[in-house]
């Protein structure tokens, strides 16, 4: 198998602590080494206080040069506002965690014995003796990309400690490696044999060990070999749980891959006693409906799918305060009309909201206006979204098929389209009277306007020089009454075309858009 195959990307690597107990509260939790070493099951406002995360900001940083406020806007990636859902998948991870561990106290004489007896029954698809049942449950995280799903779960695996060493428990010598977390990624042609490989090559970066030279013989070994292998130092470690993202990459397996790989995660649930958490888009949805879901019959916790935010109360949340981190040198509070637009152009998508504030305040900054308002939102996420349109449509029309049909959102690429802002802005900048700086997405907005009847939005020929300047698409001689004299008018009252064109009635506002969808 060539390398390239099977070599996974940088580890998320937790915490490393010598074990200390605590007194889990739960009667059913009690005695187990394993559990009583994991943090306390926190309370609702602890989980709050352990995730949210908020960059320093200052208001006197607006004033600051644009060279620097172009920096600071990144803070606006870090932010981490705590949402509903991520609540609902702490809990659900916290649960998991430990009634995986019930099963699976390494302190009974038989604790090694009944490793083998585990590992046999899943080699020769055995059932499993009674005394073996397992606690463990499986999960499925399913949803859009961009939403949040597998930052989300690398914060809350990052409140446990990853590698716990014990030596004694109550006095006695008890010497033990527990994993409680480990996250890998799926092969991205779904192979069996590549997932494996990779759990054995990230076990071996954390604990300084030897498991692909011992269980997978540098990948000679088969996948059955693997298999058994993995399920087996997985129980020697007593792996809490086993996260596997982008598990969409499945649907590329040969004939049978993906069904394979699917039983080999309901076997780890059933008869290895191990948590498995699936995540992935809604590509994956229909082969985790038909082959995962004997893992999670009994979990009672249901599957978790994903969908972007709706225009409500969370939405309300999760803008305010992204809107706190503002670096313009105009202070634009938050209103309506633009919390709408910038949920019409991401849809409720975490990353792609968060990208667009940040990319909108770079292109007020430098076309000299320094205010955040609905056409600069609307003209960024024009220029950025454009590989991400089809899921954006999909969305908005609400055709589940197609959001079936697309495997991820191309991400934005930050760094080419800020360089592209200022370049732009430097070049207008030239070609234009200093006084009155013009956004270089504006000739974009002159492009468009909305036909009266459909209101929906239709393009007009392309100007025969894309290089065009604005003063080339307005000249003075232009009449009143038409789009380029409109837009004429606008630019002599330094006003946005897009304004211009939305005050001649040509295109609607989004109060009136608003006012159509409550109506």
């Amino acid at each position: 198998m060539k390398n390239q195959a099977w070599c996974p990307r940088p580890l998320l690597r937790g915490q490393m602590i010598e074990a200390e107990y605590h007194d889990p509260l739960i009667p059913d939790y009690c005695g187990n080494p394993l559990t009583e070493a994991l943090p306390p099951i926190w309370l609702k406002e602890q989980v709050v206080d352990l995730l949210q995360y908020y960059p320093d900001y200052q208001d006197a940083h607006r004033t600051w040069p644009t060279e620097l406020r172009l920096h600071l806007i990144r803070n606006v990636l870090k932010f981490f506002e705590v949402l509903p859902i991520h609540i609902d998948l702490e809990q659900r991870l916290s649960s998991m965690l430990r009634l995986g561990y019930e099963a699976r106290n390494p302190l009974p004489l038989d604790f090694y014995r009944n490793i083998d007896r585990r590992v046999d029954a899943l080699k020769f698809e055995r059932p499993l003796a009674s005394n073996l049942q397992s606690s463990a449950l499986g999960l499925a995280v399913v949803g859009l990309s961009g939403v949040g799903k597998s930052l989300t779960l690398q914060r809350l695996l990052m409140l446990y400690p990853q590698v716990i060493f014990h030596h004694h428990y109550r006095g006695q010598e008890f010497s033990h490696v527990q994993v409680a977390w480990l996250k890998l990624e799926c092969p991205f042609d779904g192979s069996t044999k590549g997932l494996c490989l990779n759990f054995f090559q990230a076990l071996d970066d954390l604990l300084e060990t030897n498991n692909v030279e011992n269980y997978a013989r540098r990948g000679r070994a088969t996948t059955d070999e693997m298999i058994a292998g993995m399920a087996r130092v997985a129980s020697l470690h007593s792996l809490g749980v086993l996260v596997i993202d982008e598990i969409q990459h499945l649907s590329e397996a040969k004939s049978g891959g993906s069904r394979k790989m699917l039983n080999f995660f309901v076997e780890l649930v059933n008869k290895i006693g191990m948590p498995v958490i699936l995540v992935g888009t809604y590509k994956a949805m229909s082969l985790l409906n038909s082959e995962f879901r004997q893992a999670r019959r009994s979990a009672g916790l249901g599957d978790l799918v994903w969908d972007s935010m709706k225009e409500d109360q969370t939405w309300d949340l999760f803008l305010e305060s992204l809107w706190r981190y503002q670096y313009t040198k105009t202070e634009c509070p938050l209103t309506r009309q633009l919390s709408h637009t910038l949920y019409d152009v991401s849809q409720g998508i975490t990353d792609l909201a968060v990208k667009v504030y940040m990319l909108a305040q770079a292109r007020a900054m430098t076309r000299g206006d320094e205010a955040i308002t609905a056409s600069v939102i609307r003209s960024v996420a024009h220029d950025s979204l454009r590989l991400a349109r089809p899921i954006l449509d999909a969305l908005k029309s609400g055709n589940i098929q197609e959001l079936h049909k697309v495997d991820d959102i191309l991400p934005v690429d930050i760094e080419l389209f800020l360089k592209e802002i200022v370049r732009t802005s430097n070049s207008a900048s030239s070609a234009l009277p200093t006084s009155s700086p013009v956004d270089s997405g504006e000739k974009a907005k002159v492009d468009r306007r909305v036909d009266p009847k459909a209101q929906t939005a239709r393009p007009l020929p392309e100007p025969e020089s894309r290089g065009s300047s604005i003063q080339e698409l307005t000249p003075p001689a232009a009449s009143p009454n038409t789009l380029q004299g409109m837009a004429a008018e606008g630019y002599q009252r330094n006003s946005p075309v897009f304004d211009a064109l939305q005050e001649a009635g040509y295109l609607a506002t989004d109060d009136e858009h608003l006012r159509k969808s409550d109506s």
